[in-house]
């Protein structure tokens, strides 16, 4: 499968923010949300990062994060239901993994829907690891947020 994994442009946030409108599941942001995950200059002096992944030349996923003092938060991560199950996923969260070493972060965090079981098994998959519960965190409908967490290793080196 010819597949790519690039930082988000300009040019991909009206087409991310469709694909986030067919995700019940998606954080709906406005355009300017997704707009400051836009490193235009290539600098990575951004607190937040976008990534995007691409098949055959389709978006059909990306994620977000988000740097806080050392604590990178993974803000969104969001697949076409057609592109699940294939390992896309799993590299859009080591992307941002990686931005958030190389800027000095040693662990990354989450929450997700409590009732998301195939999002917390995915996540545990990639290593994290239930840390808490955050009631009630959710609106529309209503529901708990569960906490997880991984650290990552040396201090938050790259191998």
């Amino acid at each position: 499968m010819s597949r790519v994994i690039r930082p988000l442009t300009a040019e991909d946030v009206d087409v991310v923010m469709a694909l986030a409108e067919k995700i019940s599941e998606a954080p709906q942001w406005k355009k300017h949300e997704y707009e400051r995950c836009v490193d235009e200059a290539g600098l990575s002096a951004v607190r937040r990062v976008g990534f995007v992944a691409e098949t055959y030349g389709s978006l059909v996923g990306f994620s977000v994060g988000k740097l806080v003092a050392d604590i990178c938060e993974l803000e969104s991560i969001v697949m076409a239901p057609k592109a699940r199950g294939q390992g896309i996923g799993r590299t859009l969260i080591g992307a941002v993994e990686e931005w958030a070493q190389a800027h000095g972060a040693n662990r990354i965090e989450l929450e997700v829907r409590a009732s998301n079981i195939r999002a917390i098994r995915f996540y545990e998959h990639g290593g994290m690891h239930r840390e808490g519960l955050r009631p009630a965190y959710y609106q529309s409908p209503e529901e708990d947020a569960v906490l997880m967490g991984k650290s990552f290793e040396d201090g938050g080196k790259l191998p």
